[in-house]
């Protein structure tokens, strides 16, 4: 598909992806014999795996690591998996500081809601 439909799909603009290609977020993408960029649905999928990257918190020099190392002919598989773990246990943290910031503001409505009450007792 071309640049367009990858855009359309990825929900993306045809700038982000072509600066994702230039900044090694994303591989060279092939180009048709018109030399327009021609995504493949492989393209697609890694283009969704770095919007989750991304959109997660993933630094975009860790993302351009990742993507470098996943081409690479040798096997890098113990690299990519610790740039997941890394990226993992900064999710958790993160998620456990969500969850402690809810629990607050759940503690805050809990307030509010009893001081309503107690107005509308009255």
């Amino acid at each position: 598909m071309r640049i367009h439909e990858a855009a359309e799909v990825s929900g993306l603009s045809c700038h982000t992806l072509r600066f994702y290609e230039k900044s090694g977020l994303i591989y060279p993408i092939p180009r048709d014999a018109s030399g327009h960029r021609f995504y493949r649905e492989h393209d697609i999928r890694w283009l969704h795996f770095v919007q989750c990257l991304k959109s997660t918190g993933m630094p975009l020099k860790d993302i351009q690591r990742f993507a470098a190392k996943v081409g690479d002919a040798e096997n890098q598989a113990e690299l990519l998996l610790k740039i997941l773990q890394q990226h993992k246990v900064r999710l958790e943290q993160k998620l456990e500081e969500t969850k402690e910031f809810l629990n607050h503001i759940d503690w805050k409505i809990e307030h509010y809601q009893a001081i309503i009450t107690e107005q509308t007792l009255c």
